[in-house]
């Protein structure tokens, strides 16, 4: 398989930027798929089932688009998209190529993957995190549901799967087994931070420009149920309550959720937090970057994470790492995290205590940084790319599932 026979689904790129909303985790992983395969590969664009397939002239457009959206990038669609979209055809004759979706869009749909096998289509997908499926309870009936049918289309059409963790690629193959399902080829390849070092350099006082006062600790992550920073203020309230003035400050970086409102309202019920603890919601890079840089810690207290980027940025740039024991974090992490159990609030509570006004702990982190190596997108893709080329031997993916192992 060349490159050329790629077809590259953008349809997420497209919705970011037209949205303006800034990157999730998924987001930052389409737009390195997209920079990595755009001079071989055509974009794909779809809307609740309806697929539309960009000739090689109209996919360069597009990716031109969105690798480089800046203010005007609404009226250049709008300019572009309609004799793009009239030209280009939804059904193909595919003639065994890879159709690479990197995002979770819409392989939920019965009516897509009726397009990839009428298309003569090899569906590979990008499964983030199986978290709805796992943890119900931190996420909405809805999408419980969505995700059931992407996992479960997966499982049933899908040509490949790509993983970002053994640990996702792991309760992947328990779903399988538990409803008799096999699995198709499955690559596992870990994901690249931003890189924030820049950031870093000579700014070390935009914490105090932004009326973060030292000793603080960093949250990063969208403001919603599963992230746990309700847990997080129940800890900071017995901080408080113990130190005092001198207790240590709590910021939380990150988008407001679907399930925000419950946290924002936990935090005006206790005033006495006010001058604790502050949101950041629209925190650009450069700002995440340089306040990371100068905290204590990060700190990670998620309930579920399929891997966890936070983590991966804050070791890049020698920050330490405070974070929930779960699978994917043991793997990330490299050794290095202090890893608890989020039920243990009490533990929670002497951790950051100590991070806060002793180094001994924060030291031990800081001696071992020396030995993380963090993944990047050129290592992802030394993976990704032989693995793609090696589904083009298999001739049946419904005969022959088998488990990759990168």
């Amino acid at each position: 398989m060349t490159g050329a026979q790629t077809l590259l689904d953008v349809t997420r790129l497209v919705s970011r930027s037209w949205t303006k909303r800034r990157s999730t985790g998924i987001d930052r992983v389409c737009e390195a798929y997209a920079r990595h395969f755009r001079e071989r590969a055509q974009a794909v664009v779809q809307h609740r089932g309806i697929v539309k397939v960009l000739s090689r002239r109209d996919s360069d457009a597009l990716f031109d688009l969105l690798l480089q959206p800046g203010e005007g990038f609404r009226r250049k669609l709008i300019r572009f998209a309609p004799l793009a979209l009239a030209r280009s055809p939804s059904r193909i004759e595919g003639e065994g190529r890879i159709y690479l979706n990197p995002s979770h869009t819409d392989f939920d749909l019965p009516t897509h993957h009726e397009w990839t096998e009428k298309s003569d289509l090899r569906g590979v997908y990008f499964l983030h995190d199986l978290i709805p499926l796992t943890h119900p309870r931190l996420t909405g009936a809805h999408a419980v549901k969505r995700h059931l049918g992407r996992v479960r289309g997966l499982l049933s059409h899908g040509f490949g799967a790509i993983v970002n963790t053994r640990a996702t690629q792991n309760e992947l193959a328990v779903f399988a087994g538990k409803r008799g399902l096999g699995l198709p080829p499955v690559a596992v390849a870990p994901l690249a931070g931003a890189d924030l070092s820049a950031c870093c350099d000579g700014h070390a006082d935009l914490a105090l420009e932004k009326g973060v006062q030292e000793p603080y600790f960093l949250c990063i992550g969208t403001i919603e149920r599963r992230k746990n920073y309700t847990m997080l203020l129940n800890v900071w309230d017995v901080l408080a309550k113990e130190y005092g003035a001198s207790c240590p400050k709590l910021v939380i970086v990150g988008q407001e959720g679907p399930q925000s409102a419950p946290i924002f309202e936990a935090l005006r019920a206790r005033p006495d937090l006010a001058k604790l603890v502050r949101f950041e919601t629209s925190a650009k890079d450069e700002e995440v970057g340089r306040l990371l840089a100068r905290s204590r810690a990060l700190l990670m207290p998620t309930h579920a994470e399929g891997y966890g980027l936070p983590v991966v940025e804050a070791l890049q740039i020698g920050t330490p790492v405070i974070a929930n024991d779960i699978p994917s974090f043991r793997e990330i992490g490299q050794g290095i995290p202090m890893l608890l159990d989020v039920e243990d609030e009490l533990a929670w509570k002497r951790a950051i205590g100590r991070f806060a006004f002793s180094d001994h702990d924060r030291d031990r982190q800081l001696n071992m940084m020396g030995r993380f190596v963090p993944p990047t997108w050129q290592s992802h893709f030394a993976i990704i790319d032989p693995w793609l080329e090696s589904l083009s031997d298999l001739k049946q993916v419904s005969t022959e599932r088998i488990q990759v192992e990168c």
